[in-house]
């Protein structure tokens, strides 16, 4: 796809790197939406797409969204992404290969972009990246000296900012009884459902794995699975979308019938007017790249600051509950929409460090 002048200017990011893996014929996408504040960081995301198009609008927008989660954290960092557009399926030995040249690319850039996993790479893909790449790589296993997976603080502060919005919405952040339907049982859709279990809310799910589905079913009786195709139409308090992006459109949000949105998926609006639709129709959404801070703030502040788990976790929902409650406020009293509140609290943090600077 022609990268335009007007697709630049429109993303507002410093630099976009293309290259062509000529081992594999996959080609990598490097977005640094800012390093100005400090050094950027993002994760890793592989897959195959529709076409090359779909992968730039990906790293334009998640590396933007990465700017955003680093300034709602009030953390010195910036924003970044690498996606990685996968022509084929790649075996074990092609992969860990891959992961090593691509860490030499990383050590190119010389502290400039920091990277971590995403979809469809894992901590133990840090621990071969960080083989040429080190030391610019986060959440790395345990094992080999990182903090792990992002999972557990990215569900942690989902968890955070469903109890917010029940607390708005319903005058109380008590989720028993409260029917929370959660699209995707990734690693943070598992870890999600299980801590509102212990609530003692009612869980709803949808998956597309068949296998991980009976496992939950046996797991956890109590929970309830409708097919994915029955997604828009379930009556819940709380929808947590924690799969794919670009879900929530002018069809889906007219389906929907939950009171509030909140949940870990990236780029959940499939274009901004959706969230004047979700106002219009008075669904409360919290913006995505907020609610799923978690994992970004959680793992840089353990491995790059030294904070300890624990309090890495604490300070993440205390974090997305207070701000989110911001946006909340403000939303109501300028009568706009939550994304454009969250806009302008992220403009402002920003404009702290750097006034006029960063286009968000």
């Amino acid at each position: 796809m022609p990268i335009s002048k007007e697709i630049m200017e429109q993303w507002g990011g410093e630099t976009l790197i293309t290259h062509l893996d000529k081992e594999t014929q996959s080609i990598v996408l490097i977005g640094i939406h800012s390093s100005q504040i400090g050094p950027a960081a993002g994760g890793l995301r592989m897959k195959k797409y529709k076409n090359l198009e779909d992968a730039v609008t990906d790293v334009l927008n998640l590396s933007q969204a990465m700017t955003s989660k680093f300034a709602m954290a009030n953390m010195k960092w910036g924003g970044g992404k690498t996606v990685v557009y996968l022509t084929r399926d790649l075996d074990t030995t092609e992969r860990e290969q891959f992961f090593m040249r691509f860490g030499e690319i990383l050590q190119s850039l010389q502290g400039r972009y920091y990277v971590g996993p995403d979809v469809g790479t894992s901590s133990e893909d840090m621990d071969i990246i960080y083989k040429t790449g080190k030391p610019f790589v986060f959440s790395r296993t345990v094992k080999a000296g990182g903090a792990g997976s992002s999972s557990v603080p990215t569900a942690y502060g989902v968890y955070a900012g469903i109890k917010t919005t029940c607390k708005f919405l319903f005058g109380t952040e008590r989720l028993e009884g409260r029917t929370i339907f959660i699209q995707g049982l990734g690693n943070v859709g598992q870890i999600l459902l299980k801590i509102l279990l212990k609530e003692n809310a009612r869980v709803i799910f949808t998956d597309t794995n068949p296998e991980l589905v009976d496992r939950m079913l046996k797991e956890e009786p109590t929970v309830q699975f409708l097919p994915p195709d029955k997604s828009y139409d379930v009556a819940c308090d709380i929808f947590a979308p924690c799969a794919h992006g670009a879900i929530l459109n002018a069809t889906t949000i007219n389906q929907l019938k939950c009171k509030g949105i909140v949940g870990a998926a990236n780029n959940q609006l499939s274009e901004p007017e959706d969230a004047e639709r979700l106002k219009i129709r008075g669904i409360l959404y919290a913006p995505d790249y907020m609610v799923n801070l978690g994992g970004a703030m959680g793992i840089t502040a353990i491995e790059a600051e030294g904070v300890p788990e624990e309090e890495s976790i604490e300070n993440v929902q205390k974090t997305i509950s207070e701000t989110l409650a911001e946006i909340y406020i403000n939303a109501k009293s300028a009568d706009t929409t939550t994304v454009e509140a969250a806009m302008k609290i992220t403009q402002k943090r920003l404009e702290k460090y750097l006034p006029n600077k960063i286009g968000i």
